[in-house]
């Protein structure tokens, strides 16, 4: 089979790519011919040409890989909800792409720099399309469906809601920025003058920094306040949206039941959606640890540290603990402003910030570790960090949003708490210090993990049977064979 998966760059590691890297290679070791597309907009891979073109390479990876040079779609398209859409020039360049290809299945994972017109252009052509939801970004520019004021958001329920959140980019100030970003290193080394006299450019060019205290994910640009009639135009956006998943999606994975209900909730036909949760690499060392807890109990936090992640929250939470002998220990990458901020504001507290760590790293860090912590507040689909942590026999206090409740059974394999409220989460802190054998049963109760290997061949499963039963040609998908 001929398969088409559409991410991240391969080449970086966390979020998604850290998924469809090893799935495109187990696919590929299963003897299928694998092709990996993804749009350099997230990286900034412009030049000055500006015309979109794609750079294909074989060799590093056991799949060949086309990236998107010059996508004119940018990561966040704020206050141009047309450019999610449809582009004109990369649409024909994607058409051509596909025609050279020729694939049988298209599974798109991630559209960061790209249109949702792909998903069009491929049906069009006959070629099974299916999406697995990991971001909402067809519900929310944003991605993460965190509003302006850092809350936890349903969804665009209210649209013009949706415009005060994105406001506007400067869409020609944010691809020349694109550009410099990319040429910085090359020219720091090659050409120093030339280097300093961009970056005073660049500092010209540097926009206002985003209200509200959530602050930029990265790759974000920054943006303005509200747009005029921007409510009606992203109201459109949704509805393209949902006529694609519904007309010209085969099959929509959605890899938690939080994900389906959102879905649905917004107009997308239940009979489209199927719930899969995906496999991860740690899976195959799953290890069960069943030993007593450190002295004092090490409570552990991994994966993003920033604001929608509830690294803050977490800080809140251990401040207002009464009482037991414990440690917190937060692994991952941090920015010094953020993690200064909450240093001024909850002083003395026994938290260390340990910084960057590497996957391999991942074995000895569960081994200090006695509960996990996850305390996003937005909706996190499946975050990785459940399957890190379980992979090491550690037990999860989580927050009860998004993916985590799927996964994370409240007092059989750990705690949920209410999403925000740093009060239950220091009631739950404190359960389990006061009954450190709790801990023992939940490490007994962590769930078998599913395999990126047993995640490929059930897509091959699924692949074909989109294929045989031409589910792509019906209005009616339910009649389809799942």
């Amino acid at each position: 089979m001929r398969i088409l998966i559409v991410g991240n760059d391969p080449s970086e590691i966390g979020g998604v790519a850290n998924y469809t890297r090893p799935l495109a290679s187990r696919l590929s070791e299963l003897g299928h011919e694998v092709h990996y597309l993804y749009s350099g907009a997230y990286h900034s891979t412009y030049d000055l040409s500006f015309r979109p073109y794609l750079k294909r390479r074989r060799g590093e990876f056991p799949f060949e890989c086309a990236e998107i040079v010059n996508s004119p779609c940018l990561p966040f398209n704020f206050g141009l909800p047309e450019l999610d859409l449809e582009a004109p020039a990369i649409d024909a360049l994607l058409s051509g792409y596909l025609e050279s290809v020729k694939p049988d299945v298209m599974h798109v994972h991630s559209r960061f720099g790209l249109p949702v017109s792909l998903n069009r252009i491929a049906s069009g052509k006959g070629i099974v399309v299916l999406n697995t939801i990991h971001v909402y970004g067809y519900l929310c520019q944003k991605r993460v469906m965190i509003d302006h004021e850092g809350a936890p958001c349903p969804g665009p329920f209210d649209l013009e809601r949706c415009a005060a959140c994105t406001g506007e980019i400067d869409y020609t100030r944010e691809r020349l920025r694109a550009v410099l970003r990319n040429y910085n290193k090359a020219l720091r080394a090659k050409s120093p003058v030339l280097f300093r006299l961009l970056q005073r450019l660049k500092g010209a060019l540097k926009a206002v920094p985003v209200s509200g205290g959530a602050g930029e994910g990265k790759g974000e640009a920054s943006r303005s306040g509200p747009v005029p009639e921007l409510g009606h135009r992203l109201a459109e956006r949704l509805a393209y949206c949902t006529e694609t998943l519904n007309l010209y999606c085969d099959r929509t994975i959605c890899v938690s039941n939080d994900v389906k209900a959102t879905l649905e909730r917004y107009g997308v036909k239940g009979s489209r959606l199927m719930v899969q949760h995906i496999g991860s690499v740690i899976a195959a060392r799953q290890a069960a640890r069943h030993r007593p807890p450190h002295q004092p109990l090490v409570i552990g936090n991994i994966g993003g540290v920033n604001y929608y992640k509830g690294t803050h929250i977490l800080m809140e939470a251990v401040s207002r603990v009464r009482g037991g002998n414990f440690v917190v220990k937060i692994f991952g990458k941090y920015g010094d402003d953020y993690v200064a901020g909450l240093k001024e504001r909850f002083p003395g507290l026994p938290v260390e910030f340990t910084g960057r760590y590497a996957p391999q790293d991942l074995p000895e860090i569960l081994k200090q570790i006695d509960v996990m912590v996850l305390p996003s507040i937005c909706n996190d689909t499946a975050p990785q960090t459940i399957f890190e942590s379980f992979s090491g026999g550690v037990p999860i206090i989580a927050s009860r949003i998004g993916g985590f409740p799927d996964f994370v059974e409240h007092g059989r394999n750990g705690l949920l708490f209410e999403p925000g409220d740093s009060g239950d989460l220091a009631a739950a802190i404190e359960r389990v210090l006061a009954e450190p054998e709790l801990l023992l049963g939940f490490r007994r109760n962590v769930p078998r993990l599913k395999t990126i290997d047993e995640n490929a061949r059930e897509l091959v499963l699924l692949y074909g049977e989109l294929a045989e039963t031409g589910c792509y040609m019906s209005e009616t998908p339910a009649a389809c064979r799942i």
